[in-house]
């Protein structure tokens, strides 16, 4: 029985060896990924950097209903955008902040220590999430990780083209087809996360549960996207419409 439970105590050892050094390399992995598939020729630039109130990005979302396709190198730029974007760090406190006062994966804890590691798993949840939806499956699929507005048109069919986006796409050849690399990218991020969320969540459950937040959370930026502009320019005739108070005669 001694030998047994000397041997099993070995391989627990073994195995979190091995997790540590997976947690490790991941890092290493992706910057060798996006090296090798961010080409150097670069024809196309993502969608101009302009922000929806001043604050919320816009990287990945075009006007252009005819716009050229992205390079690898073009989706990998939309990916690297986002994730550095200082809003992202602000949107991921904020889900921490919530995860922390409904005391989501327990085992994490209150207090700033806890806090913290719910905020670093936000944080790697966006930047896997990402990676993969929007720079990984995108360029081995061919398809294009762009939010295309529709800009005009009734409520409803608006509406309609922006929860669509979550399951339908384009090619880069302009063909419009079920959106893989969104489905796929945020079970393969789902599937990461495992890696450092608490070992006793780590489950199929979890892969699919931060797959459909993920889901979620990007449809809910496509309507963002959609309705976005047109609140920003009738906010702002509004504003420079404000009548100026005319001053008493003297």
């Amino acid at each position: 029985m001694r030998a047994v439970a000397t041997t099993m105590a070995h391989r627990r050892k073994e195995y979190s060896s091995v997790r540590l050094k997976s947690r490790a390399l991941l890092p290493l992995l992706f910057a060798l990924a996006s090296l090798a598939w961010a080409q150097d020729a670069d024809k196309t630039n993502p969608p101009d950097s302009e922000r929806v109130f001043g604050v919320v990005r816009t990287f990945g979302i075009t006007n252009d209903k005819n716009a050229e396709p992205l390079t690898p190198r073009g989706k990998f730029r939309i990916f690297r955008q986002n994730v550095t974007d200082p809003f992202t760090f602000v949107g991921t406190a904020i889900q921490a902040g919530i995860g922390q006062a409904t005391n989501d994966f327990p085992s994490y804890g209150q207090g700033a220590a806890g806090y913290a590691k719910r905020y670093g798993a936000a944080v790697a949840d966006f930047a896997t999430g990402e990676f993969m939806s929007t720079f990984v499956f995108p360029t081995l699929l061919h398809e294009d990780p762009r939010y295309f507005r529709e800009g005009e048109g009734s409520f409803k069919r608006r509406l309609g083209h922006s929860l669509a986006s979550a399951f339908v796409t384009r090619t880069d050849s302009g063909r419009a087809t079920f959106n893989w690399s969104n489905s796929l990218g945020r079970i393969a991020a789902g599937g990461v996360s495992t890696l450092y969320y608490p070992a006793e969540d780590r489950s199929v459950g979890l892969v699919f549960s931060r797959a459909g937040i993920g889901i979620i959370f990007g449809t809910a930026g496509a309507v963002f996207s959609e309705f976005g502009p047109d609140l920003q320019r009738k906010f702002s005739k509004k504003k420079s419409q404000k009548p100026t108070q005319e001053l008493p005669p003297q």
